[in-house]
Parts: C-alpha cells; sequence; structure tokens
C-alpha cells in the first residue's frame, strides 16, 4: 500500500516573493472586522441557507493579505494566516473553509519545484485576485488506502490528458483553479494545477449539505482534459506531499478555533442563559482556554511544518483531533445553554453546530485522524 503519511521528502525549494497591494501589506484585526462586518455578517442566512459564495468578502481578504502571510515558509505568518482564518470563523465558517482552500492552493503553489509555475500564478491567487480550491481530499485517502485515486492521466506531448471524476471540490467557479493529484500509466502520482475553465472539465453540483452550502462544493468531472507541463506542480506528488502535509492540516486549524471561539462568544453574550446554565460543563471561559493552548501549540508546530517525518505529521493530526472535539464541544455547549432556543430552525446555535459537524469531517476527518494515528508506523 503507498501511503499518504510515509514518502521520502524533495529538497526544498527556492522562495518566490509574492506580496499584496502596498497599502495593505499586512492584514490587521481592523480589516478582518472590517470585512466581516459589511460583507459577511449581513449575508449569513443567504450564505447559510441559500448558497450565496461571499466572493467580494474572499477577494477583499486576499487584497487585506490573507492569503499572502504563510509565503516562504514563515512560521509567524502560517500562524497569522490561521488566526486570520479563526477570526472570520468566528462569525461564518463558510468563509473561513473558503479562505482555507485558497490558503492551501497558495502553500501548494509557494512550495512546488516547479518555479515558473510559481512565478506565474503565485501573485494572483495569495492576493484573492485569482480564487480556487485545494482538490487533495480524494488523493489523501488513496495515499491512506482508505479509496482508491478518482484521476488517471495519460502522457501525451507537452503534457498530459486527464479523465475521471472527482468529488467535493470547493472554492470553484467558471475562472477559478484549484489542485489536485492522478495516477499514471506507469504508477507515477502526479499533482497539477486545473483550470476550471479548460476544455472538458465539468463543475457538476449533485448534491445538497446541511450546511456550508455557500462554498461552491462540486463534483469535477473531467474527459480528456490537456494538463500542459507548465502547469505540474510536482511531477512526484508521493514525494512532495510530506513537504506541505503539516501546513496543509496546521492551516485547518483556523476554522475549528473560529467556531469554537464564536461559539463562546455567543455563550457570554446570552447574559440570562449563562446564569442558569453555570453548572454545565462547558463554560466560555473553559473553552476559550483550550482554544488559546491549541493556538499556542499550533504555534510551535508552524516553525516544524518543514519536517517531512511521520512522527511529526502525527503531531499535527493529534493536535487537528484536539481541535475538532473542541468545536463541537463549543458548540453543543451553545446549543445546551440556550435550550430550546437553540433549537429552532435557522437560529444561529443551530449554524454553528451544523458547521462544527463539518470541521470534523472535512478531510482529515476525525475517522481519517484516528485510523492514522491507530495504524502501526
Amino acid at each position: 500500500m503507498l501511503k499518504f503519511w510515509t514518502s521520502d521528502a524533495m529538497a526544498p525549494v527556492a522562495p518566490i516573493t509574492a506580496t499584496p497591494p502596498t497599502d495593505a501589506a499586512s492584514i490587521t484585526a481592523a480589516s478582518i472586522a472590517d470585512i466581516v462586518a459589511t460583507d459577511i455578517r449581513p449575508r449569513l442566512a443567504d450564505i447559510d441557507q441559500r448558497g450565496f459564495y461571499p466572493e467580494t468578502a474572499l477577494r477583499r481578504l486576499g487584497q487585506a493579505g490573507a492569503f499572502s502571510r504563510h509565503i516562504a515558509n514563515d512560521a509567524d505568518g502560517l500562524t497569522a494566516a490561521i488566526t486570520a482564518m479563526s477570526e472570520v470563523g468566528e462569525t461564518c465558517l463558510s468563509t473561513a473553509f473558503c479562505m482555507w482552500c485558497q490558503d492551501a492552493l497558495v502553500w501548494y503553489l509557494d512550495r512546488s519545484p516547479n518555479r515558473e509555475l510559481a512565478a506565474r500564478l503565485l501573485g494572483d491567487v495569495s492576493s484573492g485576485r485569482r480564487l480556487g480550491g485545494t482538490g487533495l481530499s480524494n488523493p489523501m485517502k488513496s495515499f491512506s488506502g482508505v479509496e482508491p485515486l478518482a484521476l488517471q492521466g495519460e502522457r501525451v506531448a507537452g503534457g498530459w490528458r486527464v479523465n475521471g471524476r472527482l468529488p467535493w471540490v470547493s472554492n470553484l467557479g467558471d475562472d477559478h483553479l484549484f489542485a489536485s493529484i492522478f495516477a499514471a500509466q506507469n504508477g507515477q502520482r502526479v499533482m497539477t494545477v486545473f483550470e476550471c475553465g479548460a476544455e472538458g472539465l465539468k463543475l457538476a453540483q449533485n448534491a445538497h449539505f446541511i450546511a456550508l452550502e455557500g462554498t461552491r462544493t462540486f463534483t469535477v468531472l473531467l474527459r480528456d482534459v490537456f494538463i500542459p507541463d507548465a502547469d505540474v506542480i510536482a511531477e512526484d506528488a508521493a514525494a512532495f506531499v510530506p513537504t506541505i502535509r503539516q501546513g496543509f492540516v496546521l492551516l485547518q486549524l483556523g476554522m475549528a478555533l473560529g467556531a469554537a471561539r464564536g461559539a463562546a462568544d455567543a455563550m457570554d453574550e446570552d447574559a440570562i442563559g449563562r446564569a442558569n446554565a453555570a453548572w454545565l460543563p462547558h463554560s466560555p471561559s473553559s473553552l476559550r482556554e483550550r482554544a488559546n493552548a491549541i493556538a499556542v501549540r499550533a504555534s510551535v508546530h508552524a516553525h516544524n511544518s518543514a519536517d517531512p517525518s511521520r512522527a511529526a505529521f502525527l503531531d499535527v493530526l493529534r493536535l487537528r483531533l484536539d481541535a475538532n472535539w473542541l468545536a463541537l464541544d463549543a458548540t453543543q455547549a451553545l446549543s445546551l445553554q440556550l435550550g430550546a432556543r437553540g433549537y429552532l430552525a435557522g437560529c444561529d446555535a443551530d449554524r454553528r453546530r451544523r458547521e462544527a459537524q463539518f470541521v470534523a469531517i472535512v478531510t482529515p476527518s476525525i475517522k481519517h485522524i484516528t485510523r492514522e494515528l491507530g495504524m502501526p508506523s
């Protein structure tokens, strides 16, 4: 079995500088708060219930530098990216998840050995001028032996012809990008960038979820899609993946921390209910303490994100597992405090609980993580 978590490391690549506009060289809490207040909070019901895609907010976040801080193996920048995602996730996890999709794509491009590709796309993606997704859910499961690799590629002149069906890729649109991995006939795994507008590529929305309907999540159908060599992120994906996997998962902590802190804030805002719920097992302060401890651990791991070893990655998975349980505990605690008020269709607590359940199932899910942690090294 070719395991996703155990492959030889690749040599480090030279960094490419990609900065947001000069008037927004660094993201601030004020800019995040402004974007949330003007572009996200007024559309919460539309995002959750009517599938509204928060494109304006995502582009503004890119302009403010939210997607460029973790470029060039900057550990503090990786922590800042997690923090920015968390701040948005306190209000809307759908938007925070789209941020993670964008952050992950930046992470891949920045670390690609194909420096011409990085030079061509990294600036636009990291600034939000181009939006896109990650597309690694199926490959991660495939490399762990959970399911077969969904895409197959055949070598042709100047590139590859790719066929297959890739379920559940998010943050997509006609002019968006995403990355994924296909299997070549010789057993090679190749990671490439896909253009959603490419000939032979179709986006199909054939399912509706209980939450995150505004994330533009599609099944991607590929029929003889040509991928030029210039769009190959890594010719040996099995060797490349260990260089990106820690950051891939660490960035997801922004969603879990946002879900937990947002629920804790909502519990505090409900003063009357809070007084009557003082003896429940999870208080806002205890939830924040757990969130702060996870954030500290994330900062430590951010300084070690280039370590390709399985042992280092298992530590990151343990952290992600703790964050998952925190998000579930926090949103459940909010519902218990509100009682019947938290059981009304469309209420804030209902949305937050459904969003936290998504955090627990997005790849690598709790089920996937516990499987990895239980497998012999």
